[in-house]
């Protein structure tokens, strides 16, 4: 699954890189918060860490200390809104100052007036004893070029958090439960659910486990388990692909400057199934290009990355009309960028811990082979991550946790129409058992769908705790689409 997208995956890198939280080596169990403030706007917040046990079978044993922050409401009502990120891998609490200022799901600023914002680290993300594995290392770019998950990275970084964490017990029931841990220890009867992506997933096991705490959900690009997409969701990606192909031909600026986009892109999949492709990839600390092996199982997949916003697929034409030309500069600009801006804002040895035992085991051989039938990205992904969680090696989740999630609680549901990782189906599909659930589709957009329209439907919804009487289709046509891009200035070079 993928990740809450900013404008340009890479330009968030800074802005979401993990920091560090001082603590001691045995932290204590419980809350231990202290007054801070968060963004430019300083607003005022509670900063610290909840104890909670690594094992919360047991009554004794490691304690993790969970990084959290509550930004507070203007005017105090007991009330919060739970804002839950991405991956599985993507830190919570970096938001938090973004979110104060206003730069990102402005619904939440319109409801802060009387909610506050909880944000908590999932256990082994962000600031939550993290496995951070490096998959794509500045020093070598062959590696990441080459694998979606370096088996020899995969390996070593394995074992280093394997001698100090118990890696089965990070998955999302545990997570789930933390949270709600810290819910009862900040006194909120209630939570209101906001996730994106693998924050649906959390959203919705959070309902199942704890469905008596639930105000309400809102959930964007929606992954529902036993309806989640298949890893690279295929069908998604080259839906995708398809619609961008034909704003490009609608689009006189596109369709002038590369008439044959479609073409091209498959005659430059048709390339890499003949081998790895010789790509130039410049190396900002050496200062020097060198040249690397672009694997089709990498291609493929950070193109479907590309896909995820609009702002960054729109290179795509520009960057496949250079490769028909065998300049594959573009290409390999692309390729880093993506690459390492993954490496950077997900902790990859949690979302291996997550997604191995609650994703994989899960597939549909029958469903796989029909959607990697007819799509550009094939079963690649898959057949990367089931390498790579052989060698992570958590056991998998029992078949029960893959059942359809049945709840009583208001949601509103937001999907893209383009979206390459949470195609719209699937939240369609879990509708039948929430039927207090609506589905907003907006036309165009990927995989965040973050509009004005939307914002005012999230922000009616949870102030009326109830998707009755809304108008979910006013939001269909609300997404404007950008401007192609005719090179690639603009693109970040990281």
């Amino acid at each position: 699954m993928a990740k809450q997208r900013c404008v340009l995956l890479a330009l968030c890198v800074v802005m979401l890189a993990p920091f560090a939280v001082a603590g001691a080596q045995s932290p204590p169990l419980g809350l231990n918060l202290a007054p801070c403030t968060e963004g430019h706007a300083k607003a005022p917040a509670e900063c610290g860490t909840f104890g909670a046990r690594e094992n919360p079978a047991l009554r004794s044993g490691r304690v993790i200390a969970l990084r959290l922050v509550v930004l507070k409401a203007k005017h105090a009502s007991h009330r919060a809104i739970a804002f839950i990120a991405g991956g599985p891998g993507e830190s919570a609490v970096v938001f938090a100052p973004i979110l104060a200022d206003g730069l990102f799901a402005r619904h939440i600023a319109k409801l802060r007036d009387s909610y506050d914002i909880l944000f908590v680290d999932n256990r082994g993300m962000g600031g939550s004893n993290p496995s951070r594995c490096d998959f794509a290392p500045a020093a070598d770019p062959v590696a990441y070029f080459s694998q979606l998950w370096p088996d020899k990275l995969v390996t070593t970084c394995r074992d280093k958090y394997a001698a100090k964490s118990n890696l089965s017990l990070y998955n999302t029931d545990n997570a789930v439960d933390d949270l709600d841990g810290v819910r009862a220890a900040l006194g909120y009867p209630k939570l209101v659910l906001n996730g994106g992506s693998y924050g649906t997933f959390f959203s919705l096991v959070y309902m199942r486990r704890h469905p008596e705490r639930v105000e309400s959900a809102l959930l964007d690009g929606v992954a529902p388990p036993h309806f989640q997409p298949l890893p690279g969701a295929p069908d998604g990606a080259q839906t995708a692909l398809n619609d961008l192909i034909v704003k490009c031909r609608l689009d006189a600026i596109c369709n002038n400057r590369f008439p044959f986009f479609g073409q091209h892109f498959n005659a430059l999949v048709q390339l890499l199934n003949r081998g790895p492709i010789a790509v130039k990839v410049w190396k900002s600390k050496d200062k020097s290009w060198q040249t690397v092996p672009l694997s089709k199982e990498v291609f493929v997949d950070r193109v479907r990355d590309t896909l995820y916003d609009p702002e960054s697929a729109a290179y795509l034409p520009y960057i496949v009309e250079r490769a028909s030309r065998a300049d594959f500069v573009p290409l390999g600009k692309l390729i880093k960028v993506q690459s390492t801006s993954m490496a950077q804002d997900v902790d990859q040895g949690a979302y291996l811990s997550y997604s191995c035992a609650e994703f994989m085991p899960f597939i549909s051989p029958d469903e796989l082979k029909a959607a990697a039938a007819h799509s550009f990205a094939g079963d690649l992904r898959v057949r990367a991550q089931r390498r790579s969680c052989s060698s992570w090696n958590v056991p998998p989740k029992p078949p029960s946790f893959n059942d359809p999630v049945e709840s009583q609680a208001p949601v509103l549901m937001v999907s893209g129409s383009d979206d390459p990782a949470t195609p719209a189906r699937y939240a369609a599909a879990a509708l039948r058992y929430l039927p207090n659930a609506k589905q907003v589709l907006v036309r165009g957009a990927g995989h965040a769908t973050e509009t004005p329209c939307t914002d005012g439907l999230m922000v009616r919804f949870v102030r009326d705790r109830s998707a009755k009487g809304l108008n979910v289709s006013q939001c269909s046509a609300a997404f404007t689409p950008p401007r192609f891009a005719t090179s690639m200035a603009g693109w970040p070079d990281i």
